[in-house]
């Protein structure tokens, strides 16, 4: 009989991983096309196909939601595997082609309002952007740096995409791009120092 206990749990918890992913997907769909203050739970719920009392037993709260929602994108890590030389190709590449990387910055700008989502969004863009970033350039002026290129980024992003400037875009496009790669790899190298 221990057997045939043990099979159920499996699809359990996989349901649980799964029932997880599904209210994060929803989540940050939301958060990103109405912010914190204009989502509710059970409308994240209704999205994910779930009941609306999972979203409280996998997050406890709406802040715990935009938490892991948030959280779940803001990780620069496996970026900066990447060759020093080719990280800003590779990040102004994603800017170009990425719907997806526009969604914590969508998050964020959208809740900016509410002050838990405020606070909650500058803990975790120092705690998993700014300081990893910080720590990788190293001296001079690490965190400076680091939050130069996150300005610099957010900045981009929301005139290219969120409040769209068309002479970023269209035919003015290619050269935003040369632009946007040699500011950020210039911040990398310190040469704007």
């Amino acid at each position: 009989m221990s057997g045939s206990s043990e099979s159920k749990k499996k699809p359990r918890r996989r349901d649980a991983e799964r029932t997880r992913t599904a209210i994060l997907d929803a989540a940050q769909e939301l958060f990103s096309e109405k912010g914190f203050s204009n989502t509710g739970v059970r409308e994240v719920a209704d999205l994910a196909g779930v009941n609306s009392a999972l979203v409280g037993r996998y997050f406890g709260s709406k802040e715990g939601l935009y938490r892991a929602a948030l959280d779940r994108w803001l990780d620069v890590t496996p970026i900066l595997r990447s060759d020093r030389g080719l990280l800003a190709e590779e990040i102004v590449a994603a800017f170009f082609s990425d719907s997806e990387a526009l969604r914590p910055l969508a998050m964020m700008i959208l809740s900016a309002a509410d002050p838990v989502a405020h606070e909650v969004s500058i803990e975790l863009l120092h705690s998993k952007i700014i300081e990893p970033m910080a720590e990788w350039l190293g001296p001079p002026d690490g965190a400076g740096r680091a939050a130069r290129l996150s300005a610099l980024w957010t900045g981009f992003l929301t005139s290219l995409r969120l409040l769209p400037l068309e002479p970023l875009r269209g035919e003015h496009a290619e050269s935003s791009r040369r632009w946007l790669v040699a500011t950020t790899q210039a911040i990398i190298d310190g040469d704007d120092i």
